[in-house]
């Protein structure tokens, strides 16, 4: 410390001398020549950083702004000028929102040469929200100039009418039908009867009444019982009642499988006169699950039937699959049921026969069977079906040989046969449509009688339709059918000609309410035989008016 001392005193004397040479009085002195000396100049030093400075920051967020922002935009108008100038849209093909007018009734009257009057009428209630009913009547007959005893005439009058709910919908009907024939199956040169031994009426009243729920989608459970009551009988006094009842359920319990089941009540009593009456009854359920995918259909199901008292446990069993979408459907099956062989039935198929067996039971089929079916293009439609087929108990119309304009009826045990069905249609729209379709059948089997009597092993149609400028319709139908076999005399047996027949018809529509028609019916005028003994009428042709409003 003495030394820095002393070093630093000198260097203060050294500094006075320098500055007192600078001073104007001392120019002479600071010529002087000045002595050269070193210094040496020792510190100890000890170097510190200074403390840094901290800043104390404390974060605060701002305040929220609530205020709703005013944009303005200024878009300066832009003017195109164009020389083509586009002619606005009008909906010219569009009409009104709402329905027009119905015309719900109509009148159609016509004469033909076998004494034919023809008169048909339809009157309807129009559209409504809640219901509809409607009346319908038609009555035709003929009779033929060669033969007296062959004619007949039949009436229909029909009444039915819907009601709608929310969710239900109840429909009722009641019907009347009158169909009165003659026995003129005979020879008309060795035999004479009365007009009043050979007329036949059948008669039958047909009350009806239904409902059926409305589900609000597919998933809905739907529901569709139905009753029915059936008064039928005779100029024999044989009478039959019948009663009917259907309970059809269905649920669709995943997207594409339904489950369903019916329950079938059908039963008769007939009894001639006062005798005794014979009961008919037929109980049955039908349980089945349909399985709907694109391209593939199966139904699925058994039939537990009782016919009077015995029971069959039948089979239902139908596949579709598509080998090409829409074109090619390959469709097979396994199904079984009963037909009921009540007289009413019996006689809407032969209207000649006396009367019901009391030994009668009803028939059991069962088909197995199998074929394709689609579409050609977009107007061409076909189905084939290869089919064996078996009846237990089917009836046949033998041709009594004592009377012969009466059939007595039999029951065969068993008969089979092999079925070919097909039928190709063309459909152009509304304007144009034409099918053609055949049944083939080869009776190749019966236990109890010599031959399957009566029973036609083909029958072919071909129909076609068109019309001209939406006011000229044309339509015209050509059968074909076989011959069947028949009992004679001596027990032995024969076949009926086979027939062509062709049926055309004409209608013109002359303004909104008026229109002319026209049929001609067996326009070859072939007399075949149905049933034997029984030829069917010749040439008949029948044309009028039809008044529509």
């Amino acid at each position: 410390m003495n030394t820095l001392k002393i070093n630093q005193q000198k260097t203060f004397f050294l500094a006075a001398i320098a500055a007192a040479s600078l001073l104007p009085g001392s120019k002479a002195k600071a010529q002087e020549t000045l002595k050269q000396e070193t210094i040496d100049i020792i510190s100890t030093n000890q170097p510190k950083l200074r403390d840094a400075y901290k800043l104390n920051l404390t974060a605060s967020l701002p305040s929220v702004d609530t205020s709703r922002p005013v944009l303005k935009y200024q878009i300066p108008a832009l003017n195109l000028n164009f020389m083509y100038q586009a002619t606005p849209l009008k909906p010219l093909a569009l009409g009104r929102d709402s329905l027009g007018n119905l015309q719900n009734n109509f009148v159609k009257l016509g004469y033909g040469n076998l004494q034919t009057p023809y008169v048909q009428a339809g009157f309807g209630s129009g559209r409504h929200e809640n219901y509809n009913y409607g009346l319908y009547v038609n009555y035709t007959g003929s009779k033929d100039q060669d033969l007296e005893d062959k004619k007949y005439s039949n009436l229909n009058v029909l009444a039915s009418g819907t009601y709608l709910t929310e969710k239900l919908k109840f429909d009722a009907s009641l019907g009347y039908d009158r169909n009165t024939v003659h026995y003129y199956g005979y020879n008309h040169d060795t035999a004479s009867f009365k007009t009043s031994d050979l007329a036949q009426t059948f008669n039958q009243v047909t009350a009806a009444v239904g409902v059926e729920n409305r589900p609000q989608n597919d998933w809905a459970f739907t529901f569709k019982p139905d009753v029915k009551f059936i008064l039928f009988n005779d100029s024999y006094k044989r009478t039959e009642n019948t009663f009917q009842f259907k309970i059809p359920i269905r649920k669709q319990v995943f997207e594409d499988i339904y489950v369903g089941a019916e329950g079938v009540f059908d039963l008769s009593t007939y009894k001639v006169d006062n005798g005794k009456a014979i009961n008919n009854n037929i109980v049955a359920i039908h349980p089945a699950v349909d399985i709907i995918k694109p391209g593939f259909v199966l139904h699925a199901g058994v039939n537990p039937t009782w016919s009077n008292g015995q029971f069959k446990l039948l089979p239902d069993i139908v596949n579709e699959s598509h080998l090409i979408k829409k074109k090619l459907i390959l469709s097979s099956g396994w199904i079984s049921y009963f037909e009921k062989n009540s007289y009413r039935n019996l006689a809407n198929k032969n209207p000649f026969l006396a009367g019901l067996a009391d030994d009668m039971l009803n028939t059991r089929v069962e088909e197995k069977y199998t074929g394709i079916k689609g579409t050609l293009g977009s107007h061409f439609n076909y189905n084939t079906k290869f089919a064996a087929v078996t009846w237990y108990d089917q009836p046949l119309f033998i041709n009594d040989t004592l009377d012969s304009k009466r059939f007595i009826t039999v029951n065969e045990t068993m008969l089979r046969a092999f079925q070919l069905h097909a039928e190709i249609g063309y459909i152009e729209e509304e304007k144009f449509q034409v099918r053609v379709s055949f049944d083939w059948y080869n009776y190749n089997k019966q236990e109890k009688e010599v031959k399957p009597w009566h029973l036609a092993p083909f029958q072919g149609d071909l129909f076609a339709q068109y019309t001209i400028g939406r006011k000229f319709h044309l339509k015209a139908d050509l059968f074909a059918l076989s011959g069947s076999y028949y009992l004679l005399p001596n027990k032995d047996f024969d076949k009926t000609s086979s027939a062509w027949d062709l049926n055309a018809g004409a209608s013109y529509d002359i303004g909104k309410n008026f229109g002319l028609w026209v049929n001609a019916n067996n326009i070859f005028n072939s007399h075949y035989q149905r049933y034997y003994l029984y030829p069917t009428y010749g040439f008949n042709i029948v044309g009028g008016v039809m008044i529509k409003f």
